[in-house]
C-alpha cells in the first residue's frame, strides 16, 4: 500500500485549488470586461471587424516574438504533459497575455486553454517550489486544472438561464426509441464534421509552415483573414460561447442553408486562427459548430426533435476532437440541464468515438502511442 498524503501535500493542493478557481474567475471576468469595452454596441461595420482583428494579430504576434511561442493547441498540451507530468511555469505570463488577447480581438477559439495553462503550471509551481516528487508535481498540476476548471463553472453558472441551463434547448420530455437511431446517425454526421475540423486544421498549418519564424507576419495575415470571415459571418467572431444562444433563438429564421454556411465558416475560423498564432481552446467552437450543424438538419427533417438533432450532432463532433467520451457526456447534460437527454448524449458520443478514435489533430500522437 503506498503512504497517505502527507499534511503539508493536502494543505499545498487545497490552497492551489482554490486560487486557481479564484484566478480563473478573475481571468474571466476581465476578459468579458475588456471585450465589452472594445466591442461596445450590437452590429459592426466591416473596416471595425477588420482593424480589431488585423490589430489584434499584430498583437499577439508581437507577444509570441518577445516572449516565445509556448502555447499549443489543446491536444498537443495535453499530449505532452501526459509525457513530462509537468507544466513550465516560467511560461505563464506570456502565454496568458496571448490567450488574453487571442480572445478579446475576436478568435475564434475558447478561454479554457488559460484554464488548462493557468492550473497546470501554478500547480507545477506550486510543487517545484515545496520540492515535491515528479508524482506529486504531476498530481499538483492535475489539482490546479481542476481548481481552475471549477472556476470557469462558476463562471459558466452566474451566466446560466434560470433553468440552469447554459444553452435552453426545447424541453425533452418523451423518450422514443426511435430517437436512439436518430442520435447514432447523428452522432456520425457529427464526427465528419469533426474530421473536417480536423484536416482543414493540418491543411492550414502547413500553409503557414514556411512563416513559422515569423509570429508577427503570420499574426497580421491571421488577423485579415479572420476579419474577412467575421465581416461575411460576424456570428463566427469570438468563442462561440454567447453566440451559440443567438443562434438557438434565430436559427429557425435564418433558415438550414445559412445555419450550414455558419457551420463551414466557423470550422475554417477555428482552424485558421489555430494554425497562425490565436491561443485558445476548441470547446466553444465546438459547441457552435455541432449546435448549429445539428439544428440545421433538425429544420431540414422536422421528425427529429430539435433538442436531439443540436445535442446529439454536438456530442459526435466534441468526441471526435477531444477524445474523451467519459469527460463529454456529463458535460453536455450539464451545460444543457436535462437529464432526459442522456440515453441519447450516450449513444451519439459512443458512435462519434468509435468512428473516429483512430484520427487525432496531431497525427504524431498515433505514432508516439505505438512506439
Amino acid at each position: 500500500m503506498g503512504s497517505l498524503p502527507s499534511l503539508r501535500f493536502i494543505s499545498v493542493a487545497l490552497l492551489l485549488f482554490l486560487v486557481t478557481t479564484g484566478a480563473m474567475v478573475v481571468f474571466l471576468v476581465a476578459q468579458t470586461l475588456v471585450t465589452g469595452f472594445i466591442w461596445q454596441g450590437t452590429t459592426f461595420g466591416p473596416l471595425f471587424i477588420l482593424s480589431m482583428t488585423v490589430l489584434g494579430g499584430l498583437l499577439v504576434g508581437l507577444t509570441l516574438k518577445y516572449f516565445g511561442d509556448h502555447v499549443t493547441i489543446l491536444q498537443q498540451t495535453m499530449f505532452m504533459f501526459r509525457k513530462s507530468g509537468r507544466f513550465e511555469p516560467k511560461y505563464l505570463p506570456g502565454g496568458l497575455l496571448a490567450i488574453f488577447l487571442s480572445l478579446i480581438f475576436g478568435a475564434s477559439l475558447g478561454p479554457e486553454m488559460a484554464a488548462v495553462d493557468m492550473g497546470g503550471s501554478m500547480g507545477t509551481w506550486s510543487g517545484d517550489k515545496s520540492k515535491d516528487t515528479a508524482k506529486n508535481i504531476r498530481l499538483l498540476s492535475l489539482i490546479g486544472i481542476s481548481g481552475a476548471l471549477v472556476g470557469f463553472g462558476v463562471f459558466l453558472g452566474a451566466t446560466a438561464t434560470t433553468s440552469g441551463a447554459l444553452y435552453p434547448v426545447p424541453s425533452y420530455e418523451q423518450f422514443i426509441p426511435i430517437d436512439l437511431l436518430y442520435a447514432a446517425v447523428l452522432g456520425l454526421i457529427g464526427g465528419a464534421a469533426g474530421i473536417a475540423l480536423i484536416y482543414s486544421y493540418r491543411f492550414f498549418s502547413r500553409v503557414m509552415t514556411p512563416l513559422a519564424g515569423r509570429p508577427v507576419l503570420r499574426g497580421v495575415l491571421g488577423g485579415l483573414v479572420l476579419g474577412l470571415l467575421g465581416i461575411a459571418a460576424p456570428l463566427i467572431l469570438f468563442s462561440g460561447q454567447y453566440e451559440f444562444q443567438n443562434v438557438l433563438v434565430e436559427g429557425a429564421a435564418l433558415g438550414a442553408a445559412t445555419l450550414f454556411l455558419l457551420v463551414v465558416a466557423k470550422i475554417l475560423a477555428s482552424t485558421w486562427c489555430m494554425a497562425t498564432v490565436f491561443k485558445g481552446g476548441p470547446i466553444f467552437p465546438l459547441i457552435f459548430a455541432g449546435g448549429t450543424l445539428g439544428m440545421a438538419i433538425g429544420l431540414v427533417f422536422p421528425s427529429i426533435p430539435l433538442t436531439v438533432a443540436i445535442t446529439a450532432v454536438m456530442a459526435g463532433m466534441i468526441v471526435c476532437i477531444l477524445k474523451a467520451p467519459l469527460g463529454v457526456i456529463p458535460f453536455l447534460i450539464l451545460i444543457f440541464f436535462q437529464w432526459g437527454i442522456i440515453l441519447v448524449v450516450i449513444v451519439a458520443t459512443l458512435a462519434g468515438y468509435l468512428v473516429t478514435r483512430k484520427i487525432y489533430m496531431i497525427p504524431r500522437e498515433i505514432k508516439a502511442r505505438n512506439k
